[in-house]
């Protein structure tokens, strides 16, 4: 008695197009040849999980694994075309095809993603079964780059960055993995998720966990990132940081023109821009001259609120009052981000007794606002609001710098005796 003739079938088996073993001989051919000449290199260990990284908005983003990888694996140049020549090869008789061997997956995978060919990637992940551990890796890099729809995924068998990556994409991250991610991030166990660190702590100014760290480490890795987050990343870094930090990331991403004219406009807010030389001339001329005609020579430039505070006071105490105030409305309105500009605000605010909004303005007004005349014009104000401890103590430092000041003295002890 003869037993039936019984064949085991994979279901996925049944989608090859061209199940010929000429085909799949042919492949292994190929493959052969390439291990035979490339193993080592970065074909060989290449991990899909390697090539997806955060960016600053908290989505993913292909990571480009080498930036001239062939280069760098000391591959020649003749090479590199035969390489080139067989992968081609590989990936034309793979097409139609489906095979189990996580070796070869491999290869075709860390050729794709090294020259960046991200949709042939996609195509090639058609070629290895849906059971395939290895292509299981690649279908995950995938679905965090947002190419296929989203999946369940067991957390179990998930790298801290892929686990970590799809509860943000799912749900968010709760307070306890944020912690994680930060700490997995400063400690450099995961680079690629800076970004993400970055989306959820730029807020935190304060505390252990705070994002002065990670805006040193962006800063550092300027380059890495796309022109929109660099551009978001500036506007994030300019409020926070000292001129001198400001003016060495910028120098790391923006072009020499650009960079001076950041320079120019700081100069400018500065109060340290160079005046033209006509104006120049026209203010030395007029130094013997009264405050009036200097203040007609800067309005004419449309400058009068470069005057120091107690110059702009005197103003506001004379005939010219009127002509002052229709300047500071029409600089008002052109919303200049000056500090100089700033600075005129305040004295005017003062001049009003708007205390509270003086007070509140003066941290816009850069380093002028520990100049003497902003630190008088500051203690009078919280003498005024009954701040006077407050007030006293920066009269006496006042005192202190300007000994030969009686009337800082007089001033000082006839709000004390108040107190």
């Amino acid at each position: 008695m003869e037993w039936p003739e019984i064949t085991l079938r994979h279901p996925d088996w049944e989608k090859k197009k061209t199940p010929s073993k000429s085909g799949s001989s042919e492949i292994l051919r190929i493959k052969t040849k390439i291990l035979d000449h490339y193993s080592g290199s970065i074909l060989t260990h290449l991990k899909p999980n390697e090539c997806f990284r955060s960016d600053l908005f908290g989505k993913f983003r292909f990571h480009s694994p080498r930036i001239d990888w062939i280069r760098e694996d000391g591959i020649t140049e003749r090479e590199e075309k035969l390489l080139r020549l067989f992968f081609q090869e590989l990936l034309d008789e793979l097409k139609g095809d489906l095979v189990w061997d996580p070796e070869l997956f491999f290869l075709c995978s860390a050729f794709l993603l090294c020259e960046e060919r991200i949709q042939e990637y996609h195509e090639l992940l058609g070629s290895f079964g849906s059971d395939l551990q290895e292509a299981k890796l690649g279908r995950r890099l995938l679905y965090f780059l947002d190419l296929i729809p989203g999946e369940q995924l067991s957390t179990e068998d998930l790298s801290a960055k892929e686990r970590l990556s799809y509860h943000h994409k799912k749900d968010g991250l709760s307070p306890e993995e944020q912690n994680e991610l930060y700490d997995l991030v400063i400690s450099s166990q995961e680079p690629d998720l800076l970004g993400l660190a970055f989306y959820y702590f730029k807020e935190k100014k304060e505390g252990i966990r705070n994002v002065r760290v990670l805006d040193a480490m962006i800063s550092r890795r300027i380059e890495e990132f796309e022109p929109t987050e660099i551009r978001s990343f500036l506007e994030h870094f300019d409020p926070t940081h000292s001129i001198l930090e400001r003016f060495f990331l910028l120098k790391k991403c923006v072009s020499r023109d650009r960079l001076s004219s950041w320079v120019a406009e700081e100069k400018k807010k500065n109060g340290r821009e160079e005046l033209s030389e006509t104006l120049r001339d026209s203010i030395q001329e007029g130094t013997d001259e009264s405050l009036f005609d200097r203040f007609n020579v800067l309005k004419s430039q449309g400058m009068s609120y470069t005057l120091r505070p107690f110059e702009l006071l005197v103003l506001w105490n004379s005939t010219l009052a009127g002509e002052l105030d229709a300047e500071m409305l029409s600089l008002r309105a052109k919303a200049s981000s000056s500090y100089l500009v700033e600075r005129a605000i305040a004295v005017q605010e003062f001049k009003d007794k708007k205390f509270a909004a003086f007070q509140e303005r003066l941290s816009l007004t850069g380093r002028f606002q520990y100049t003497p005349e902003l630190v008088y014009l500051k203690a009078i104000s919280f003498l005024e609001t009954g701040r006077v401890e407050e007030g006293v103590q920066l009269m006496e430092s006042l005192v202190y710098k300007f000994p030969q000041s009686d009337f800082l003295r007089l001033v000082l002890d006839r709000y004390k005796k108040k107190s």
